[in-house]
């Protein structure tokens, strides 16, 4: 019988990678709680129209991929392909817009979209986001950016990644952009692809998103020319609350972003180096989002990071976390297991927020089977409870990285245990 595979474009999360992913979203979750967000988890599926009118009929989420089914009812579902928009669904279903519209709320969660895999992307992958809802100022904006380097700085990222930042203006501003830009796409159609051909006249500004053209059109019309007034000031300001807080990031005049929703700030970050998929999250602006999905006019800023991306972009560096001590107790012999139990348990009740590891070997398997699983394991230290060391009231302690061993009082075991490995005691 052939043996079953996760489907192309997931993976199974394992030992040290599920290990790195946690310590990312403690941190993480360390320096949200610090700014005010209150964390939120919201359906892995949703209803399809959500995402259709939220994220952009045109966007390739849309288009192309996003994973739709329909339940029992022949109700049209999608598993999220991001998670702003599940977001901004439960702010106005719970009543935020009335009873506490300046809302900051953060997620932890799959997202799924039906793309092409290669190394860094996934058909199933993490994301960590905020949302903050209530505030039309430029501090937000420039919050919000300082809140994902902060974030990136407590996981160990801190001088490796590089922040870009753009305004793509406002509904009184961007149509005049879009015009001058469709001309110019227009004028060299026969260059462009299928896509952006097709989408040049609902939403043009895909074309510099493009992963094909988008680098070609680097004499394209500026949407920093065409900003009106309001929103060149809420650029500015932006732009200068940042250079007063020395906060790195380069003007990238092209920057648009793959969602529609966004207004005026947009920004990515990336971690150069790891090739081409190389951009650890993104966010913006999007005043607009709250009103199309039924509610009242609110503005919002939020952003994204890939967890895969920051934790790869991590490995890249060699910023692994710290090795957890592994410590097996053997047993051989009548009346062991009882002793070799307590001895176990007591090591795990100081083990407490998963400093070391404690395992046991079966009572039914031979000594050199047992030492074998230790080593396969990767324990550090080996505790032998044998039927002579019993008479004794004594433990071997084998430290398998020195390569010795000593016999250690029954009573003191614990104690010493903790001591080779670091671990401070309390009586």
């Amino acid at each position: 019988m052939t043996r079953l595979m996760a489907p192309r474009g997931t993976r199974d999360l394992l030992g040290e990678e599920v290990r790195a992913f946690g310590r990312v979203e403690e941190h993480a979750r360390g320096r949200l709680l610090a700014y005010g967000y209150d964390e939120i988890r919201t359906p892995v599926f949703e209803t399809a129209d959500l995402f259709s009118r939220a994220v952009g009929e045109t966007t390739d989420i849309v288009e192309k991929e996003m994973y739709v089914f329909e339940d029992r009812g022949g109700r049209p579902l999608s598993l999220r392909p991001e998670g702003t928009a599940g977001v901004v669904r439960a702010y106005l279903e719970h009543g935020w817009d009335q009873s506490s519209p300046a809302k900051k709320l953060f997620y932890v969660g799959p997202m799924f979209r039906a793309e092409r895999p290669q190394a860094g992307r996934y058909r199933e992958f993490w994301q960590l986001g905020a949302e903050c809802f209530g505030n039309p100022a430029p501090q937000a904006d420039a919050e919000m950016l300082v809140l994902v380097r902060d974030i990136l700085d407590a996981v160990g990222l801190k001088n490796d990644v590089s922040f870009k930042v753009n305004s793509i203006g406002c509904p009184a501003c961007r149509p005049v952009y879009r015009d001058a830009l469709k001309a110019f796409l227009l004028a060299r159609q026969d260059r462009l692809c299928e896509n952006c051909r097709r989408r040049m006249d609902r939403n043009p500004l895909r074309a510099l998103d493009c992963k094909g053209d988008g680098p070609q059109l680097t004499d394209a019309p500026l949407i920093r020319d065409h900003l009106c007034g309001a929103c060149t000031t809420h650029r500015d300001e932006v732009y200068g609350l940042l250079t007063a807080t020395s906060f790195p990031f380069e003007e990238t005049p092209r920057l648009v972003r793959g969602l529609d929703y966004y207004s005026r700030t947009v920004f990515e970050v990336t971690a150069p180096g790891l090739g081409a998929q190389d951009a650890l999250g993104a966010g913006g602006r999007y005043d607009g989002l709250v009103k199309l999905l039924g509610g009242p006019d609110t503005p919002a800023v939020g952003f994204a990071l890939g967890l895969d991306r920051v934790v790869r972009a991590l490995e890249a560096r060699g910023a692994g976390g710290p090795v957890v001590p592994k410590i097996f107790v053997a047993q051989a012999g009548a009346g062991t297991g009882p002793v070799a139990f307590s001895i176990a348990k007591d090591l795990r009740e100081r083990a407490r927020g998963g400093c070391f590891a404690v395992d046991m070997g079966g009572p039914t398997k031979s000594l050199k089977a047992q030492l074998r699983s230790a080593d396969g394991w990767g324990a550090a230290v080996v505790l032998l409870v044998g039927e002579e060391e019993l008479k004794n009231q004594t433990v071997v302690v084998k430290d398998l990285k020195a390569h010795t061993q000593e016999p250690v009082a029954l009573g003191a075991v614990v104690p010493k245990i903790l001591a080779m490995i670091g671990v401070e005691t309390h009586s």
